[in-house]
């Protein structure tokens, strides 16, 4: 069972016919809904921000056939906040810049079905950083969904583009940055401060969304940030704000057989979620960029209009997660 396993194999019986033709359709939506977001990769359920008491409880104590979906990409922030942010289709958007580092991702629009459902919603299909290294040279890295695509794209200013391949050269490194294709499916992107990740997954219930991909994003602070002279921002890196409270912003919430999502992340994010659109995938200027600056202050939480709550004593080194739909 799930229970004995912590998970493990739960996956493969969401192929079963079961949870499409009617016996476990009442199960199978929880388990989106609680089994992702409370094992971080088939740990023991944990109750975090992501993570309710009640899909926690569930896991440990009741069945595991619990599948759901989630709606436009929602974020796992620093300081134990979350948010949902649908963006904007064909639109790129910032999610961390720091001295001398941007990340921004691609939204697209996209529709999710499960069960009796179906989501109008959107998917992060792309990745894109914008590096200057210790000695000021300048890369590009692309990293995308496309299924024609089975590598990393690696651009150093004045240079011919390194496509990365993870069966042959998987590995880039220059100064302080080290690009590795960890499988067919995962990039990470390492600085002396920084780890990030973007990993493509298949869309849940993949019997009912047949050739659909998706990227999970992970980042990493390898170093104090929430005392970073430059304060990181955009949508994740700003919650590196020097606090212990986290920020909880808008969570899409329509369960009707057929909704679209809405969220775009207020309340947990500065300003307006049209302020971290991007011009270009590999640009760096926007309103709060970090890129080029030599100080920068933390944002005012007293000013979001979020939930807040303590978070305690967090690791200085916090995982950030952006998933699209679960």
């Amino acid at each position: 069972s799930c229970l004995s396993t912590l998970g493990v194999g739960c996956e493969a019986l969401a192929m079963s016919p079961k949870c499409y033709n009617g016996e476990w359709q009442e199960y199978c939506g929880r388990y989106y809904e609680c089994y992702h977001p409370c094992t971080e990769n088939k740990r023991k359920p944990k109750v975090s921000a992501s993570c309710s008491p009640e899909c926690a409880a569930y896991l440990i104590e009741g069945s595991c056939f619990v599948f759901s979906v989630s709606k436009d990409p929602h974020f796992s922030l620093p300081h134990g906040g979350r948010t949902d942010f649908r963006g904007e289709d064909n639109a790129i958007f910032n999610l961390l810049s720091a001295k001398n580092l941007t990340m921004n991702v691609k939204i697209e629009q996209s529709d999710f079905a499960w069960n009796k459902r179906t989501v109008h919603g959107t998917k992060i299909s792309a990745a894109y950083w914008t590096l200057r290294t210790l000695t000021g040279k300048l890369i590009h890295i692309e990293y995308n969904t496309n299924i024609t695509t089975h590598g990393a794209a690696v651009h150093v200013e004045g240079m011919a583009a390194k496509v990365l391949q993870h069966d042959a050269s998987h590995d880039f490194i220059l100064d302080n940055v080290h690009v590795t294709l960890m499988s067919k499916k995962k990039l990470r992107v390492r600085t002396d401060r920084w780890e990030m990740s973007a990993t493509k997954n298949d869309f849940p219930f993949p019997l009912l969304n047949r050739g659909k991909v998706l990227l999970d994003v992970e980042i990493l602070a390898l170093y104090d940030a929430d005392h970073d002279v430059v304060a990181p921002h955009g949508i994740f890196g700003q919650a590196y704000d020097g606090d212990d409270i986290g920020v909880d912003g808008a969570i899409d919430a329509d369960h009707h057989s057929v909704s679209t999502t809405k969220a775009q992340a207020e309340g947990a994010i500065e300003g307006s979620w049209t302020d971290y659109k991007m011009a270009t995938p590999f640009a760096t200027s926007f309103k709060y960029s970090r890129f080029d600056v030599l100080s920068a202050r933390h944002r005012d939480v007293s000013k979001l209009t979020g939930i807040k709550h303590s978070w305690g004593k967090w690791p200085k080194a916090s995982t950030s997660t952006a998933f699209a739909p679960e």
